[in-house]
């Protein structure tokens, strides 16, 4: 048994679906419940029936469901005095996903540099669904995140609005100035991410409210990779812009904004919903705010980002 399928578990309990809790945990619907099947096979007994309005627990549902509460809690608590009890031996860890990486990287290490008292610092790289799942499990302080719910970070503290680009690479037929209308993103061959992915999310249910289909002929799930198949000109993406800064620097990828509708996401600082944020993550977070209103005024390229 682990403590991933008692969570789950938990979640579909709660919203009373398996549909909303995929949702509202960010991960595919058949993934869940083969979470939740596992989950009974193991315990020999089934814990969940279906109803006409959608899930509901049998007898030894209500069971596990009590016990994994207090399982789950009390690994809360562990993980928050294990941590408060580090706080003064280790650095922050911050996660980062991979086009904040390369935009506030450098900048925000020049301004902890200048700090007093100094912060220490520990960055972690990866897609947002990923660093939302290692928040929740305490193996990060605090994360920059796109699509972080309300109902998973009842704190999270919303930074900015971000516009999304379609990129294609030089030469391609999709290579034509101004904006790229929503409904011509139908029309081409694209490289994305997981099916647990923000942005390929954004996407397909943005194209499937507009009866659209997204032809995906490659997954990738590293951004360097998509990126190297787009400039081999394979196919296209929907990409943030600070993922793909150098290489339109350097002529080797060409963006356009998407309208008709554009592809907003936000984004949002996040930490353990169980704990209060400390006196160096809150001066941490005033760092991020500062670095993220200047940037917007430095950098012209990023006037298609709105803060909130």
């Amino acid at each position: 048994m682990r403590l991933r399928q008692l969570e789950y578990f938990v979640q579909v309990c709660e919203t009373g679906s398996i549909t909303r809790a995929a949702q509202a945990l960010n991960v595919a619907q058949p993934a869940l419940g083969l979470q939740i099947r596992s989950l009974e096979q193991e315990l020999g007994t089934p814990l969940l029936i279906r109803t006409p309005r959608g899930t509901a627990t049998t007898p030894a549902g209500d069971i596990v469901l009590e016990e994994a509460r207090l399982i789950l809690n009390r690994m809360r608590e562990l993980r928050r005095k294990l941590r408060d009890a580090a706080a003064v031996q280790r650095p922050i860890i911050l996660g980062l996903t991979p086009s904040l990486t390369t935009l506030l990287t450098n900048r925000l290490l020049g301004v902890l540099a200048e700090a007093k008292p100094p912060l220490k610092l520990q960055l972690f790289e990866e897609f947002s669904h990923i660093l939302i799942d290692r928040v929740e499990h305490g193996q990060l302080d605090m994360a920059l995140a796109y699509g972080a719910s309300a109902d998973r970070f009842p704190d999270r503290e919303p930074l900015l609005r971000e516009v999304l680009f379609f990129v294609c690479c030089p030469g391609s037929p999709f290579d034509r100035p101004g904006p790229l209308p929503f409904r011509d993103l139908a029309k081409a061959e694209f490289v994305m991410p997981g099916e647990d992915d923000l942005v390929r999310r954004l996407v397909e249910e943005t194209l499937s409210r507009n009866d659209l289909t997204l032809d995906t002929t490659y997954q990738a799930h590293s951004s360097q990779a998509m990126k190297d198949v787009i400039a081999r000109g394979l196919a296209c993406g929907v990409l943030p812009y600070g993922t793909i800064v150098r290489e339109l620097a350097a002529g080797t990828l060409v963006a356009r904004p998407i309208i008709d509708p554009p592809i907003v996401r936000e984004l949002f600082a996040i930490w353990s919903p169980d704990r209060k944020l400390s006196r160096d993550e809150r001066r941490l977070l005033d760092a991020i705010r500062d670095l993220l209103r200047a940037l917007l005024i430095e950098v012209p390229t990023l006037s298609a980002w709105q803060q909130d």
